[in-house]
Formats: structure tokens, C-alpha cells, sequence
């Protein structure tokens, strides 16, 4: 794994504290479900890492092929954590940015509903991962 990779990882890893100002300002409930999020987008990268490790040592043996249409069948490490990055942040910047409509005035429930399928999708996607043999690995 090259040093920028390294570095990708390691912001990666420390979004949530990156965020820690505004977090502490959500809902407790909400703040949970978002460093979930955060764990679980952690756990479906090591997931691909496992796949990229399998392509670039097995080439044309290997079963698997990367299915999200951003990445491409063959993803490099370093893309896989330059969209992870962005799509943390990204998904960070506008659940902390959306306002209240009206009728939800002073609620939580618009950011608590994001969060939830949010966490969902990605408890799907990592248990149909590990359900096809993706593992955790990190090595430095």
C-alpha cells in the first residue's frame, strides 16, 4: 500500500473527528447513526481492499469483480478511498446543512430517517460481502 493510500486511510478513518464540532450539536441518537455510518463505510472499504488484493494476486482466477458503477469492475486502492472520502463527507456536509422543513420544525426525524437507511444500505452491502467471502485485512 503506497504512502498517499496510507494517508487516504487514515483521513478515512478520522472523519468523524474531523466533524466532532458539528456532531456534538446533532441529536445523540443521530450522532450514533452517523459514526455507524462512518464504521460500517470503513468495514465495506477493507471489504474491497480484500477484493483488489484478490484481482491484483489471482488476475483472471480471481471470482470477484467490483459492482459499484463509480469504482468499475478493477478499482485501485486509492480510488476506492477517494470516493469513500467524499461520499463521508459529502453525506456529512448535507445531513448537517439541511434545514427543517415546517412541518418538522425543531425535529429530528429528517436526519434520524436519512441515517437509518443510510446504515441500512451499508449493513446490506457488507453482509452480502462477507456472504460472498469478503473478508477484513489491513496491513501496513
Amino acid at each position: 500500500m503506497s504512502l498517499w493510500t496510507k494517508g487516504l486511510a487514515i483521513l478515512l478513518l478520522s472523519m468523524p473527528g474531523l466533524c466532532q464540532a458539528a456532531l456534538e450539536d446533532w441529536h445523540p441518537i443521530n450522532e450514533t447513526l452517523f459514526k455507524s455510518y462512518v464504521v460500517l463505510n470503513v468495514v465495506d472499504t477493507l471489504q474491497t481492499f480484500d477484493l483488489i488484493d484478490c484481482q491484483d494476486n489471482l488476475a483472471k482466477q480471481c471470482p470477484y469483480l467490483e459492482v459499484n458503477k463509480l469504482l468499475g469492475t478493477h478499482p485501485s486502492k486509492a480510488e476506492v478511498l477517494l470516493i469513500k472520502a467524499l461520499l463521508i463527507g459529502g453525506s456529512y456536509y448535507l445531513l448537517d446543512k439541511s434545514y427543517a422543513t415546517p412541518q418538522w420544525a425543531n425535529s429530528n426525524k429528517p436526519k434520524f430517517a436519512a441515517l437509518a437507511i443510510m446504515n441500512m444500505v451499508y449493513i446490506d452491502t457488507v453482509s452480502k460481502n462477507h456472504s460472498i467471502g469478503l473478508r477484513l485485512s489491513w496491513a501496513f
